[in-house]
C-alpha cells in the first residue's frame, strides 16, 4: 500500500501547487535510423504493391536528423512548438522527425478553462483543432531524467503497449509534449515505437516572466470532425 499513498500524495500536491510553477523545457526528438537493409526491405514492399519508391522518398528514410521543440508553461497554460524549419540553400529540408515532433503546429493547454488544442493549417485553412483526453495506465516503474525521479505511464490510445511517457511527480503540472500531457507531473520523455521526445534542458521559475502566447486564429474543429476530415482526405488519396 506504501507506494499507492505515496503517488496519492503526489497528486495532491500536483492540483495545489501546480499554479506556482513556470518553466521551458527543450526536448530533442529523434527516430531510431532505418538500416540500408530495412530501406531496402521496405523497397521491396513497395515494389509488391506496384509504387515506386524515387530519390525523394529515400531520402526522406534516410534524411532524419534530430529537431528541437520547446514547452513553455505559467500558471495554468502552456505551448508547445518545433524550432524554425531548416533550410539547405535556401530551400526548407524535409525532416520526417520534424513532421513527427509537430512541424508548425502550436499545441495550447488551459488547465482552468479545459481548452486543449492544435493549431493547424491540415486543412488548407487555419484551424484550432481540438483535441480529446489520453487515457493513461501509470505504472510504479521509474528512472531519472535530467536529475528528476519518473514514473512511466502506457498510453492506453494505441492498442499495444509501446507508446508510453515518463512524468515526473517533482514538477507538478500535469504539460508535456504535443498531445502527452493530464498525467500528476511534467511529461520529460516520450517513446513511440522508433520515435523518441525527451527533455534535454529544464528550466524552472526563469528570471524573465513567461508569457504564453495563446493561439486565437483560425476556425474551432472539433477532434470528431478533424478524425472524420482525415479519413476523407486518406479515403480520396487511396482512390487516385
Amino acid at each position: 500500500m506504501k507506494p499507492i499513498i505515496i503517488f496519492l500524495l503526489l497528486c495532491i500536491s500536483t492540483t495545489l501547487f501546480s499554479q506556482n510553477i513556470s518553466g521551458k523545457i527543450t526536448y530533442v526528438v529523434s527516430m531510431e535510423a532505418y538500416t540500408k537493409e530495412k530501406i531496402d526491405s521496405v523497397t521491396k514492399s513497395f515494389k509488391k504493391k506496384k509504387i515506386k519508391m524515387g530519390k525523394w522518398m529515400r531520402n526522406i528514410f534516410e534524411n532524419t536528423p534530430n529537431v528541437n521543440a520547446y514547452l513553455e508553461f505559467s500558471n495554468d497554460e502552456s505551448l508547445y512548438y518545433v524550432e524554425d524549419e531548416m533550410q539547405n540553400d535556401g530551400k526548407p529540408v524535409f525532416n520526417v522527425n520534424r513532421t513527427f515532433a509537430g512541424g508548425e503546429d502550436r499545441y495550447y493547454k488551459n488547465i482552468k478553462t479545459k481548452d486543449f488544442y492544435h493549431e493547424s493549417d491540415v486543412f488548407d485553412e487555419l484551424s484550432l483543432i481540438e483535441i480529446p483526453i489520453k487515457k493513461w495506465k501509470i505504472t510504479q516503474e521509474s528512472k531519472i531524467i535530467g536529475g528528476y525521479l519518473c514514473y512511466k505511464a502506457i498510453d492506453l490510445s494505441y492498442k499495444s503497449n509501446s507508446t508510453f511517457a515518463w512524468f515526473t511527480p517533482e514538477i507538478s503540472v500535469s504539460f508535456g509534449p504535443k498531445k502527452f500531457v493530464d498525467l500528476p507531473g511534467l511529461v520529460l520523455e516520450v517513446q513511440l515505437k522508433r520515435r523518441k521526445i525527451i527533455a534535454s534542458k529544464i528550466i524552472l521559475n526563469p528570471k524573465e516572466e513567461i508569457n504564453i502566447n495563446k493561439p486565437t486564429k483560425g476556425k474551432r474543429v472539433t477532434a470528431e470532425e478533424a478524425k472524420k476530415r482525415y479519413s476523407n482526405f486518406w479515403n480520396s488519396l487511396q482512390k487516385q
